[in-house]
């Protein structure tokens, strides 16, 4: 492609659209990504990286490796750490160590490399995805200790494995220097890397913290940071850089001076977009000619990753731990490579060309197999695996109430009898009254504290509805289940028609989706002190029952859905607000165009002095 905005843009877009589609199916993303990378590249010659952007490719990769990092590391509190920390320990120090000198020795032997080559492969080899894990492991809902263990390893290991190959590649390139001057480039690579990252994150959380940087550009200003500090650990100690983005992420999740959860939210969407188009890019680097030439080596390669190399970093790393022998294997067959290892391999490929080692042309086409064999395999068997282990975590169903109106606490003691778990949030004393008495699990405590998203991975909240009248609660709540349960699973009802109107799309709607279509809050409050009652009625009871009825969500099988239009005749129950006899509909002056979109009328009792534009209808 001979255009560089239309290959920039084909790059973005084929990234992004993998990855929408590998969530629809069910699968890792990455197996997409390759694929979309080996026909855009090789297979069309649609993209030519090099030719895109030259010297910079590699510069670019490096920065996405380096945000993608800090991302994983803001979801790294210290309070997850638990009896467990002694595994990370080894699994980043004897885990490392067993994996580089048994991937050294398979490269060396089966894999054709030299024994240079090979000692540089096998450290390249020590790093564990993140861009791979932690997209497998919300595909894959695991015990939380598990999921953790593997989340730290991933997270902590690209900057630990990183380091290393990259002074394993520097004693090659000078063949001569021993442990000695390895373990000093190592540590003095950790220190200042990680002392950069410190200490620009201890001066975000100070700026931010004394309101020094306004709301709108904070995200900016904490990405420019993030790659500021990436690129002064690199200019000191090169791939000092990796620890720095890593060391700041972690440092930030676990401050208290400043609140850093939107940065959170804002670094998932574009790590999207770095996910997708970095793997697409190194996707279409790759050879066909060396693909080929190096497959069946490779999978030598891999089937000795996967059969011994893990397993017993593995089981040297875990020994004598606090961790079943079911969370051992299951950490022992999960270890896919990612975009580290593949950016990583390219680099040095080309520095070892440089300096004439034998078989280093064959190092990328080796690690791209690899890192693709070992997503096939890991990203394919995670899921079967956790449930032959019985440590899968039942998808959720639940449904969340942010507020406890009574017409609400009635709503969740009807789901409750259709088997649906409820979890009603409140801080007013009243409704937490109510919400008990109907024997309706609440959560009392700070929205922005933890124990809320503990408590909601416990339930297994699927939903969560927006139903309380206090303005504040529901925004704040809305918001809070937003970051948990992501925006397509929070609903919220409209306080009034106007804001109603507003949530129709345009940058001035709703950030959430509307929860009872053609009701707002109002309306509900009104309907209710004229008498309306919340009602559970079966499908086919609603098709002769439902006049005045407005359904809010339907169940089936224990799992609740919201209505958004029609019921779905598939639906096995029905839970609503049915209007008291003789209650006026009080309905919009374009009733066929709410019609037209499924929106039933507003129901309330009649009110002096009614708003202009509407008129009223008796109820038979």
């Amino acid at each position: 492609m001979d255009d560089p905005t239309a290959a920039i843009a084909t790059v973005v877009a084929v990234g992004v659209v993998a990855q929408w589609v590998a969530t629809k199916l069910k699968i890792p993303s990455i197996l997409l990504l390759l694929g979309a990378g080996l026909a855009a590249g090789p297979g069309l010659d649609v993209i030519d990286p090099d030719a895109l952007l030259g010297d910079l490719l590699f510069p670019v990769v490096s920065m996405g490796v380096a945000l993608l990092l800090f991302e994983g590391g803001l979801g790294l509190h210290r309070s997850e750490l638990g009896s467990w920390s002694g595994v990370l320990v080894r699994l980043l120090t004897v885990g490392v160590a067993i994996t580089g000198v048994v991937a050294a020795i398979a490269a060396a032997t089966v894999g054709g490399l030299s024994l240079e080559t090979a000692v540089v492969f096998g450290a390249i080899m020590t790093v564990t995805g993140p861009t791979v894990i932690i997209p497998l492991l919300r595909q894959t809902r695991l015990r939380p200790r598990v999921a953790r263990v593997l989340r730290w390893e991933g997270i902590a290991i690209g900057a630990v494995g990183a380091t290393l190959a990259i002074v394993v590649l520097e004693a090659v390139v000078l063949a001569g220097e021993g442990p000695v001057v390895i373990a000093r480039e190592v540590l003095l690579t950790a220190v200042v890397g990680s002392g950069i990252g410190l200490a620009t994150a201890m001066a975000l959380a100070w700026a931010l913290g004394h309101r020094l940087v306004p709301d709108h550009i904070q995200n900016a200003v904490i990405i420019a940071a993030v790659l500021v500090a990436f690129a002064l650990a690199n200019h000191w100690r090169e791939e000092g850089g990796l620890f720095a983005a890593t060391v700041l992420g972690i440092a930030l999740a676990n401050q208290r001076r400043a609140p850093v959860r939107h940065v959170v939210e804002f670094q998932e969407n574009l790590g999207v977009l770095l996910i997708g188009s970095i793997f697409v890019l190194l996707g279409a680097r790759v050879e066909a000619q060396d693909l080929r030439a190096n497959l069946v080596p490779a999978l030598a390669v891999l089937a000795v990753l996967v059969f011994v190399a893990r397993p017993l970093s593995v089981a040297a790393s875990t020994w004598r731990s606090s961790l079943t022998r079911q969370e051992r294997l299951y950490i022992a067959g999960v270890a896919p490579r990612g975009i580290v290892a593949a950016s990583v391999s390219a680099l040095f490929a080309l520095k070892l060309e440089a300096a004439g080692v034998q078989g280093s042309t064959d190092l990328a086409a080796l690690t791209f197999v690899v890192v693709a064999g070992t997503v096939v395999v890991y990203g394919l068997g995670a899921g079967p695996l956790s449930r032959r282990l019985r440590l899968k975590v039942p998808d959720p169903t639940g449904v969340a109430l942010i507020g406890a109106p009574p017409w609400a606490v009635e709503l969740g003691r009807l789901l409750q009898r259709v088997e649906v778990s409820v979890l009603v949030v409140s801080t007013d004393e009243e409704e937490i009254r109510q919400a008990q008495q109907a024997d309706l699990l609440v959560y009392n405590g700070r929205l922005a504290h933890r124990d809320l998203a503990e408590t909601v991975e416990a339930m297994g909240v699927r939903l969560a509805l927006a139903v309380s009248h206090r303005e504040e609660l529901r925004a704040f709540g809305a918001e809070r289940f937003v970051h948990l349960l992501g925006r397509a699973n929070v609903y919220e009802m409209p306080r009034n028609a106007e804001e109603r109107a507003q949530s129709h799309g345009g940058a001035g709607g709703h950030e959430v989706r509307e929860l009872g279509v053609g009701l707002t809050s109002a309306d509900v409050i009104a309907m209710v002190a004229a008498g309306a009652t919340t009602e559970l009625v079966s499908r086919v009871e609603l098709e002769t029952r439902g006049e005045g009825f407005f359904p809010l969500l339907t169940a089936s099988n224990g799992r609740a859905s919201v209505v958004a239009g029609p019921v779905d005749g598939s639906a096995e129950w029905v839970i609503g607000v049915r209007a008291a006899a003789g209650t006026v509909l009080r309905e919009p002056v374009d009733a066929a165009s709410d019609a037209q979109e499924g929106r039933p009328p507003t129901t309330v009792p009649p009110e002096p002095g009614d708003e202009p534009g509407y008129f009223s209808n008796e109820l038979e």
